[in-house]
């Protein structure tokens, strides 16, 4: 009888395959499984990540808003109204036949003023009305050194004598430091303009006389590019009138009484106190483009050149300066002291004819966040128009900042 057993045994060949395979799989690691097998995990990453970002954030505007609370003492209204360091500021406005532009300066944006003053001075009276807040002792004695002809009120404020960056915690009591200052002018009945040293100016701007026409109280530029953007009378508030009144009195004291307790900007609360107004409260109206922009001007055709351009794309003053020469803004000799007329000039004219060329600059880290903070607002006021008087308290408490 012929034999029909078969051998069950598996091969050799078959072993090795089988015992190739099974090493593969144990090679492969935990992750990777995952990733292989669970779509979810794209998911989990995302938001693991985004809690990592809100644990940041969160611990950073409670370290901010301690800050504020351990020295808002420096910056209080009854420090300055009890020193004769703003008596003496009082009386030198006093002798002043128009309001004064009020700008703050510490020692890490010496450069940056230096700067400016180049850009204004052959603009007639642009510097007899400016006034410049000096935080430490270096700030004072360069710029009375430097431009002993520029009047200065000094305020020493140990709080805010080392560097800091955008949305920490010295940088908010800056935010108070200006609501109170701004408070006690209008409580001792001066009318002020409140501005900032990265602004570039083509045209002199006083001479528009703004200050005496209109029926406002206050007087801001703009956040938006255009006026049919959604961003439309958003003020930026880094150049800005005020008239002292009562109206003006209250909204600023509501302003620094928030920023004791509030981890924002002080432009946040100011545009939604403007914004949700009563008849009995101030008057905010708003600076035509043709006459203030911003950073968002360069990147335009650039047609009606304005009088000034605030520019507010770089939150790093180490490195703005720099920036800002890239785009041709920059008007001081290689000592950064020495004046640099020839480049005012030019500059000017590229502003007129629209020749300003802002692909030859980098994207930076700040410019990048206010593009797609500027994105994200246009779409949230577009879906959820209610939102707007609120978006830019939420803002400050959303924004990625390193």
């Amino acid at each position: 009888m012929i034999s029909t057993a078969f051998n069950t045994e598996p091969s050799e060949d078959l072993k090795k395959k089988e015992k190739k395979r099974k090493k593969n799989e144990e090679s492969r690691s935990w992750i990777t499984r995952l990733w292989h097998f669970n779509w979810f995990t794209p998911i989990y990453i995302y938001w693991f990540v985004f809690g990592l970002l809100c644990l940041r954030k969160t611990s950073r505007a409670i370290n901010s808003n301690k800050y504020v609370k351990e020295h808002q003492h420096q910056v209080s209204q009854a420090a300055l109204e009890s020193s004769p360091r703003f008596h003496h500021f009082l009386s030198v406005l006093d002798e002043m036949d128009k309001p004064p532009a009020i700008l703050i300066l510490n020692q890490y944006a010496i450069n940056m003023t230096y700067n400016y003053l180049c850009n204004t001075a052959d603009l007639s009276g642009v510097h007899d009305r400016l006034i410049f807040v000096t935080l430490d002792k270096v700030a004072a004695d360069s710029l009375r050194r430097t431009w002993p002809h520029i009047k200065q009120f000094h305020w020493p404020t140990p709080a805010l004598y080392d560097r800091f960056s955008f949305a920490e915690g010295p940088y908010q009591l800056v935010y108070l430091l200006r609501a109170n200052l701004a408070t006690l002018l209008i409580k001792h009945g001066r009318s002020f303009w409140m501005m900032q040293q990265d602004t570039f100016w083509r045209d002199n701007l006083f001479e528009l006389d703004l200050e005496s026409e209109g029926n406002y109280d206050m007087l801001f530029d703009q956040l938006a590019d255009s006026e049919d953007s959604p961003r439309a009378e958003i003020l930026n508030g880094a150049n800005f009138y005020v008239r002292a009144n009562n109206r003006t009195l209250q909204y600023f004291n509501r302003v620094a009484e928030r920023l004791k307790h509030w981890y924002t900007a002080d432009v946040a609360i100011m545009f939604h106190q403007c914004y949700t107004r009563k008849d009995n409260e101030s008057r905010c109206e708003y600076l035509p483009f043709n006459v203030a922009h911003n950073w968002q001007w360069i990147y335009s055709e650039q047609k009606n050149p304005p009088y000034i351009i605030q520019l507010d794309c770089e939150t790093n003053y180490g490195t703005k300066l720099d920036t800002l020469a890239s785009y041709g803004f920059n008007f001081t000799m290689a000592d950064r002291i020495t004046c640099n007329p020839a480049a005012v000039k030019e500059t000017r004219r590229r502003a007129i004819t629209g020749s300003l060329d802002a692909r030859v600059t980098k994207q930076s880290w700040g410019r990048f966040t206010f593009k797609v903070y500027y994105i994200i607002t246009d779409w949230s006021f577009w879906l959820f128009p209610f939102v707007k008087p609120y978006m830019g308290l939420m803002a400050f408490c959303i924004m990625v900042t390193f």
